[in-house]
């Protein structure tokens, strides 16, 4: 089981009409501050990020500093990125949620939030599963359902085990809402929408490559 930091305003969630959600700064880039319906980073709106551009879309800037740094100490580039709900199934296992993008292994989960509308409903986990490249637009999950009341998470472990990512997101979440969440690295848009080989996925490619390479040396031989 997974213990869930308790706020003021997951103990009453009527609150969220009036006061957002907090965020751990740390996690975040510099100057991003929350709000009701959205998260701005320097002043850039996330949800107006996402209107223009079109989801999935990233916003990079640079690292909050940390409470206690040396005089050396330079900001590295992050991100934050912003996704679009395009499926919510509720069943009696919980709640699945799809996305539009493909989730990078930097992103901060933890921390997602959903923009673009104020909600008072309380909190559900949601379990998204990976979105193959070629559907980067459709994700697929199996969910676990969230306690806001304990504070546990009871499923969030086995999920997580399985390879799924955990989100917490409002219980009337629906298709169309935006989830904005920060990722530790500076990305580009191909990070959100093609998945990264993995060294099973790069193996053939390697293995092809080393026959080719073979092949032209046994033919300079030959001369």
């Amino acid at each position: 089981m997974r213990l869930v930091n308790m706020t003021l305003t997951a103990i009453l969630p009527s609150l969220r009409a009036s006061i957002p959600d907090p965020l751990d700064a740390s996690a975040w880039p510099a100057h991003t501050e929350p709000t009701t319906d959205d998260v701005r980073v320097s002043a850039v709106s996330m949800s107006r990020l996402a209107d223009v551009a079109g989801t999935p879309c990233v916003h990079t800037a640079e690292e909050a500093p940390p409470r206690y740094r040396s005089r050396d100490w330079t900001p590295r580039g992050m991100s934050v990125a912003v996704a679009a709900v395009t499926g919510v199934r509720r069943t009696d296992g919980g709640l699945v949620l799809e996305l539009d993008a493909v989730l990078p292994a930097c992103a901060v989960l933890d921390e997602a939030r959903l923009i673009g509308r104020r909600t008072t409903a309380p909190r559900a986990t949601a379990v998204v599963g990976e979105v193959p490249a070629e559907r980067a637009g459709a994700g697929a999950a199996a969910g676990a359902v969230f306690d806001e009341a304990a504070g546990v998470d009871e499923a969030a472990g086995v999920d997580q085990a399985a390879g799924a990512a955990v989100l917490v997101v409002p219980a009337d979440v629906a298709v169309g809402d935006l989830v904005c969440f920060p990722c530790r690295q500076a990305l580009t848009h191909r990070a959100l929408t093609h998945r990264a080989l993995t060294p099973r996925a790069l193996a053939p490619q390697a293995l092809a490559e080393r026959e080719i390479v073979a092949t032209v040396t046994s033919t300079e031989a030959s001369r």
